[in-house]
């Protein structure tokens, strides 16, 4: 039995003599190919030795196939023809994107970023079967069968490729009810106040005219960008949360920035994938969409 990298060379060699059978001789199937007359001699020498059988008679003029040549060009035909239908489907996939594809995303990216890029996408392309998964903990690519993840932040040492997104900043913000009932808001008073803090955010210290530690008496914790942007809007106390995520909030009078000379350190944001080569036109294309949505929906827009 052959070994997975014998296979291989076997694999190549069957080309090879499919390309001798159809061409009718060493020198035109060489001309073909771009190897020598002598290479191509030698592939399927080597390919009879591996078999164990003679595949081909030669004299000065013409080849005659063996019986066993000629089950082996019938083997190699086949062998041409299925990696042939395997490169075109995959270049058709590429040219009309078709079929699952899944992605991970934190939950804060879902509404304001990736449904809309998706919803275009599908209407694009209606054989798309796209296949979310929004959580705000880190979800390993090949231990659950994705084919991108959008990550914030410092990316562990590992076999992925990284394309950079761009980046969130983060403000302060707060409801009208909570900013009308509590006491004034200053950086001297930012401790006696009530934060809600996220896993990412403990301990922080912001950046500003002055360094101010991002702490307090009363602290909310909360797990996700989402959750602290609705606990903000009830008014339960001051959120750091990135400004692309609020611009609707904003808008409305739902969210008020507080403290603006403060805001909390910029994040990079990285589109992660393991393919080797180019990605797939539709991951392409989420990517491009990212990018020019981060462009859009800059701090200084907010």
């Amino acid at each position: 039995m052959f070994r997975k990298n014998e296979q291989k060379r076997l694999t190549y060699q069957m080309l090879v003599f499919d390309e001798v059978v159809n061409q009718g001789s060493f020198t035109a199937a060489a001309e073909a190919l771009g190897h020598t007359k002598s290479a191509v001699s030698q592939y399927v020498s080597q390919l009879e030795q591996d078999l164990g059988v003679k595949l081909l008679t030669r004299s000065t003029r013409q080849l005659h196939l063996t019986a066993q040549g000629e089950a082996m060009a019938q083997r190699s035909q086949q062998l041409w023809r299925l990696m042939t239908e395997t490169l075109e489907a995959a270049h058709a996939q590429q040219a009309v994107p078709a079929g699952r594809v899944a992605i991970t995303a934190p939950l804060a990216f879902e509404a304001p970023l990736l449904t809309p890029i998706i919803a275009d996408l599908c209407r694009e392309f209606p054989q798309l079967l796209p296949e979310m998964h929004y959580d705000d903990a880190r979800l390993d690519i090949l231990q659950h069968n994705l084919d991108m993840a959008i990550s914030v932040g410092p990316q562990k040492d590992s076999g992925y490729h990284a394309i950079p997104i761009g980046w969130l900043d983060s403000v302060l913000v707060a409801a009208p009810s909570y900013i009308n009932l509590s006491a004034p808001i200053t950086p001297q008073s930012l401790h006696d106040h009530s934060l809600i803090l996220l896993p990412w955010q403990r301990p922080l210290v912001l950046e500003g005219p002055d360094a101010l530690a991002f702490t307090a008496a009363r602290e909310i914790r909360l797990n996700t960008s989402i959750s602290a942007i609705n606990s903000a809007i009830n008014g339960l106390g001051i959120a750091l949360v990135p400004s692309i995520f609020i611009q609707a909030e904003l808008a409305e009078g739902k969210l008020q920035r507080v403290l603006p000379e403060h805001r909390g350190p910029s994040r990079e944001v990285f589109a992660i994938h393991a393919y080797q080569q180019q990605l797939p036109l539709v991951l392409r294309l989420v990517v491009d969409r990212l990018k020019e949505a981060f462009r859009q929906k800059a701090p200084g827009s907010v």
